[in-house]
């Protein structure tokens, strides 16, 4: 125990490509090596001393080597499937993997009888495995979810994933002791003589925490708990020592270990400085193992590093060892190589892993053009002298130049850039900037012609594949999107992070209700600064007025990233693109996320009620079968606003199999999954959609759980009874893998036989519209669900037939769904997955020169589709993640008008900060009730931003520069002054708006946001959440205030704002003349208008907003008497002459930069829309 432990050497993994994670760790009992298994089921051995591979193969086919056990006879390595045994030279003694293999976890040699295996796991039975003949001999039944087993002299100690700990007699495997050892789950736990060492997770406020205590048990006659071991980094490994029977190694997730006395009751007392120790990893470590004679340590982590520690330089991995078998040399062969000799007589190695000669596709870059060919002429006239050779130029080429080719784009049909069109339309003589051309469309492929030539969707069309934003040197406003989108109806864009949430959350926008619901929860006063209800609110109110525009969910997305149950789990989306990403598992785990996090900031304690079928009977106790009746033991109010409208209205029983105590609860689950057949079950895996959707709903299921009356865990049945039916009712697909996939793309119960066309029959019209066909698919248009007592019936009811009378009953009992969105994952070839959604706009939405109701909505394109592109899913290229149907009869079940309909805006009318010492007098004064906004009050407006990411640009071989992705900007300031009346040019709002994200450049130069300043600790100024000042314009935009300001379309753009065009003037609008390129800047228009000079160390947003206002004013006046024309004119000419700089300082009339009004428009004069071009 006086003994350091130093690193004596670490290796990795070889196979660059793929990192697998160290899953398991073993030291060879009998030879100096030590075994590795990884997260790909390879299994490697390594030299005791230098770590040099030994051998290695591939044991289980990409599955967990969850544990690996070495006996003499072989190495025994264990995967969730499956149980294997070689020799250490790679040969296959025997291999099991059958129906008894489900979910295994750890494994055990007895000691009663030589040559046998317990191996156990999560699942129903504890399997008896021979060694010798490598067969299952025998099955323990009832000893389930066991995650870790160790060895006692007369019983086997097993731990489950519940953190309790069980000792069963060897001989009956009959449990004889049982501790809770921990409240949440086991991680690892080790015995040695009498002594028994846990460690595992406490559930606290409803998340695991680590314990930092290794639990210490003597299990002589009862299981009696002693001094536990205190550990601060976190214990997750456990090892008892091998030569000292009551020490112990105790490892941390992040590297930490330490030796520890267990018999010692006070930590410290024993434990010198030395004996703490830190593995020097970058990643966390995944296993551990301690050699038969204690001299070395193994550690291995996630990166696929191995890491071995010594207590001493002459250390062996056992005190008595075998000699290892080492492979035959053989003699390489004699080649006697001639200049007549073919080089096939030098032979390849045998390989089967990746050449370096194999560059992988991030290290492979263009560099450049090839040399080129010199002419012919200057070959034949080149005189050389010493070494170089000179010609004349034969005048064909210009000095110094050389012609080459241009190369190909490989880049798909794209638009070009507004500015590109924008000077192709100047330099055309004949075109006229009032008639610029509309995009006759995407694609020149017509749907009709698709449809006829492949009706069952197997080829992808265009419009499904990956579309992704262009930038030019003017950023991502450049960018043509009305290219991608003739509709009415406005795309999400993609250059935020965790933008595959813009197909549900289109999906969420055209259900009319719930974007009622948020909308009406924007105009309360939420205190949640974070609010996803309040932020989709503001998105739906954006996509209201967009009409077609583009749009984009920066807001939504920012305040999802900032909460910490996404991220744990895993709902964020990676940062590099991954081709094997499941887009659609990740969508289907947001659906869930999403709906929950939406009812809990719906739910107050005055939950409105907006269903009128909604079952509010607080009679839950419903007997199960076999149990007694209980009486109601609670009262069911009203649910929240989403469950009225999305909850499946559930009634959950638990009966306890030994008492038959029964418990009942309800709950409303928001999304079903669906439940597919087992792969053995061929015939049920033919079943149709609406029998595996009642499977589905109707859960019944064993499992252990804590009964109250037994006070004790007993085998407990939970069964799940439908007690209530909801307006839009969401189903996850659950199609994780290929085979589940397939069962999509079956046909229907009622498939035609024809060869000819198997998905479609009918006749079609004159018209060419198909008026009979009837798409054959597996997903159903139109089902139908009603109550049959405790049962449900669903049964599809296809579209053009009479409805059963079995689903003409009342609204509480029976119910007719039909499609109304799906999301889909898109994976073409060789290109990145995404997801699209497919959308039916609702009837009061639809435009009415459209044909079909169905649109597609792949991000930022929009384009209407046929119904039967919808149903079919023949093809491999997509597969479902979600799906959405609504009730038919939705509109009469809903009591919309009992939301909250008015607007707080006690905001305005009110000063907020978040900053801890504000100035006292700040520079704004808030409204007055008398000064309440109306239609038609003009404010001035200005903002300021700050970069949270620079530039992403790239140098091309030619010397271009490309921009891969733009500066990432925030708002950080935004000030808004009164247009009018008394107190015109005074400001009333003056934010400085406070972020979490890590700002990269404050712009001070161009912002006048200094360091410090959106920091609520330091910041002097007015702070307050980004939500409060976006709430504040969205109020002034609903009240219908009109906007002055210069440069307010990218302002608003970044604010995530969308304004309408008649609410805003814009000074760099007003003057500008539209035949010319060059847009004046406030500064310059200051200078030569005002007399004024504005931002000559800075920018102030009030000083900017106040001259925007007064030039507008200027304007008017103009305007009035006729001068306007020759004013801009002069301006023009003035900026050519100075080149747009402002004069000379000492040139310049100094005045303040508090603007002076005299000049400006009166106070009687009136602004109306329309008047101003």
């Amino acid at each position: 125990m006086e003994s350091l432990w130093n690193e004596v050497q670490h290796t990795c993994d070889i196979n660059l490509n793929k990192v697998s994670a160290v899953s398991s760790l073993c030291w060879d009992p009998y030879h100096e090596l030590l075994w590795v298994g990884n997260d790909s089921g390879r299994v490697a051995s390594y030299y005791g001393k230098g770590l040099q591979r030994y051998t290695s193969f591939k044991a289980h086919k990409d599955q967990q080597i969850r544990q690996i056990r070495v006996t003499d006879r072989g190495v025994i390595s264990l995967s969730p499937k499956s149980i294997q045994m070689r020799d250490r030279r790679g040969i296959v003694k025997w291999n099991i993997s059958n129906e008894h293999t489900q979910d295994l976890h750890c494994m055990m040699a007895t000691t009663l009888i030589s040559g046998e295996l317990f191996v156990a796991g999560q699942q129903d039975n504890m399997l008896v495995v021979s060694m010798t003949r490598g067969t299952v001999t025998r099955t323990v039944p009832g000893a389930s979810n066991i995650v870790v087993m160790r060895n006692l002299p007369r019983a086997v100690c097993c731990g489950s994933l519940l953190g309790e700990v069980t000792l069963r007699d060897t001989r009956t495997m009959k449990v004889e002791q049982r501790v809770q050892a921990h409240t949440a789950t086991l991680s690892d736990m080790d015995v040695s003589g009498n002594l028994l060492i846990t460690c595992g997770f406490s559930q606290r406020q409803g998340s695991l925490i680590m314990d930092p205590l290794v639990k210490v048990y003597d299990i002589r006659m009862a299981v009696r708990s002693l001094a536990p071991i205190p550990f601060p980094g976190g214990p997750m490994f456990l090892k008892m020592h091998p030569t000292l029977s009551t020490t112990c190694i105790v490892v941390s997730q992040t590297g930490q270990f330490q030796m520890c006395d267990v018999s010692s009751l006070a930590m410290g007392s024993y434990a010198p400085p030395s004996q703490f120790c830190q593995v020097q990893t970058s990643n966390y470590i995944t296993a551990m193992d301690i050699s038969s004679s204690g001299h070395t340590l193994a550690f291995g982590n996630g990166a696929s590093f191995v890491y071995q520690y010594a207590d001493h330089d002459g250390y062996d991995v056992n005190p008595y060892s075998l000699p290892l078998t080492t492979p035959d040399l053989v003699a390489p062969p004699t080649t006697t190589m001639s200049e007549n000799s073919p080089l096939s007589s030098i032979g390849m190695p045998y390989y089967t892993e990746p050449l370096l000669s194999v560059w992988a596709s991030n290290t492979v870059y263009e560099v450049g053009h090839p040399t080129a060919q010199i002419d012919d002429d200057v070959l034949r006239n080149m005189k050389t002298i010493d070494f170089v050779g000179y010609a004349p130029n034969p005048g064909n080429i210009r000095r110094n130049q050389v012609t080459h080719k241009k190369k190909q784009s490989n880049k798909r049909d794209i638009p070009k850039f507004r500015s590109e069109q924008e000077r192709e339309l100047l330099l055309a003589s004949n075109v006229s900037l009032d008639n610029i051309p509309q995009h006759s469309g995407r694609r020149s492929s017509s749907i009709s012609d698709l449809s006829k030539s492949d009706p069952l969707g197997l080829i992808m069309p265009q419009h499904y594949r990956r579309v992704e934003i262009q930038y030019s040197k003017f950023g991502v406003d450049d960018f043509d999107f009305g290219y991608y989108n003739q509709t009415v109806y406005s795309g999400l864009e993609t250059h935020i992070r965790n933008s595959y949430c813009n197909s549900l959350l289109q999906v969420l926008y055209f259900i009319v209700p719930l974007r009622k619901i948020a909308t009406s929860h924007i105009g309360t006063s939420c205190p949640k600064e974070n609010c996803l209800l309040c932020e989709l609110g503001f998105l739906f109110r954006m996509l209201e007025d967009a009409k077609g525009q583009n749009c984009q969910a920066t807001n939504f997305l920012r305040a999802f990233s900032t909460i910490p149950q996404a991220a744990a789990l895993g709902l964020f989306e990676p940062e590099t693109p991954d081709r094997c990403a499941s887009y659609s598992t990740l969508m289907q785990n947001f659906t869930r996320f999403i709906m929950e996090q939406l009812h809990q900031e719906s739910n107050v304690a005055d939950n409105p009620l907006i269903s009128k079928v909604i079952n509010l009977d607080n009679d839950i106790n419903e007997p199960m079968e076999g149990a007694d009746a209980l009486k109601p033991t609670e009262t069911i109010g009203i649910p929240s606003c989403m469950q009225q409208l999305f909850g499946l209205q559930t009634l959950s029983q638990s009966k306890c199999g030994s008492c038959h105590h029964q418990t009942s609860r309800i709950t409303y689950p928001f999304v079903v999954d669906m439940l597919y057949p087992k792969k053995r079950e061929q015939k049920s895996r033919k079943r149709s959609f609406t029998s595996v959707l009642k499977a589905s709903m109707y859960r019944e299921n064993q499992t252990k759980a804590w009964c109250p009356s037994c006070h004790q865990y007993q085998p407990t049945t939970t069964k799940k009874v439908i007690r209530g039916l909801p307006g839009v009712l969401l189903i996850n697909s659950g199609a994780s893998n290929s085979e589940e996939a397939t069962i999509w793309r079956q046909n229907g119960p009622n498939s035609p036989k024809s060869s000819t066309s198997p998905m479609l029959e009918g006749n079609e019209s004159d018209t060419g519209q198909d008026t009979s066909a009837t798409l054959v698919s597996w997903l159903p248009e139109r089902f139908g669900i009603h109550f049959n007592g405790l049962d449900i019936v669903i049964k599809a009811l296809p579209q053009g037939k009479e409805v059963p009378p079995e689903f003409k009953g009342t609204s509480e009992t029976c119910a007719i769904y039909e499609l109304s969105s799906t999301i889909l994952q898109i994976k073409a070839e060789e290109e990145l997955p995404h997801l699209v959604a497919q959308i039916k706009i609702p009837g009061s939405a639809l435009d009415e020169n459209t044909k079909s109701p169905w649109y597609l909505f792949n991000d930022f394109l929009a384009k209407s589709i046929r119904p039967e592109e919808v149903l079919s899913l023949k093809g491999t290229w997509k597969t479902p993640a979600v799906l959405q149907y609504t009730r038919v009869d939705l509109d009469d079940l809903l009591d919309l008008d009992k939301l909250p309909s008015e607007v707080d805006c006690s905001m305005l009318f009110r000063d907020f900060s978040i900053a801890t010492q504000p100035m006292a007098e700040p520079r704004h004064q808030v409204l007055t009730q008398e000064e309440m906004p109306k239609p038609g009050t003009i404010v001035a407006i200005d903002a300021e931003f700050v970069a949270l990411n620079q530039e992403e640009t790239e140098i091309r071989s030619d010397g271009t520069k490309s921009m891969i992705r733009p500066t990432t900007l925030t708002l950080a300031r935004v000030s808004v002054l009164r247009g009018d009346g008394d107190k015109e040019n005074v400001p009333f709002i003056d934010d400085y708006i406070a972020t979490s994200e890590p700002v990269v450049d404050y712009l001070t130069e161009f912002s006048g946001i200094e360091e410090g300043d959106l920091d609520p600790k330091t910041s002097r100024y007015t702070l307050v959440p980004l939500k409060v000042a976006y709430k504040k314009l969205r109020m002034l935009v609903d009240l219908g205030c009109i906007f002055v300001g210069h440069g307010l379309n990218k302002d608003f753009r970044i604010i995530n704002l969308l304004v309408p065009p008649e609410q805003i003037i814009d000074t760099v609008d007003i003057y500008h003349i539209r035949n010319r390129q060059r847009k004046i800047s406030l500064r310059f228009l200051a200078w030569h208008l005002l007399h004024q000079d504005i931002q000559s160390e800075s920018h102030d947003s009030i000083e900017d907003s106040r001259t925007a206002l007064i030039l507008y004013k200027k304007y008017l006046s103009y305007r009035e008497n006729g001068t306007f024309g020759r004013v801009l004119d002069d301006v023009y000419e003035a900026g050519h002459r100075a080149n747009w700089l402002k004069g000379a300082k000492e040139a310049l009339s100094r005045i303040p930069s508090t603007p002076q009004i005299e000049n400006a428009l009166g106070p009687n004069q009136v602004f109306t829309v329309a008047g101003w071009p």
